[in-house]
């Protein structure tokens, strides 16, 4: 299984009760539990750009205001 690839790898703790569920969707989609979870941080990571992009804090002086 798997390969050389040029991702770097991250390693996490999570709950035996996530990873049973991450198994059976990739099992389920005929995919990794790897590809799983990267596209799950790949959405939440462009949520968050989304996210920071439309709320931007502008410097007034003494005061930040954030603009949404």
């Amino acid at each position: 299984m798997g390969g050389k690839t040029d991702l770097d790898r991250v390693v996490a703790y999570i709950p035996s009760e996530w990873k049973k569920e991450l198994e059976e969707w990739a099992e389920a989609d005929e995919r990794s539990v790897s590809w799983v979870v990267a596209k799950l941080i790949d959405k939440a990571l462009q949520e968050r750009r989304n996210q920071q992009s439309s709320s931007k804090v502008v410097n007034m002086g003494e005061t930040n205001v954030l603009v949404e």
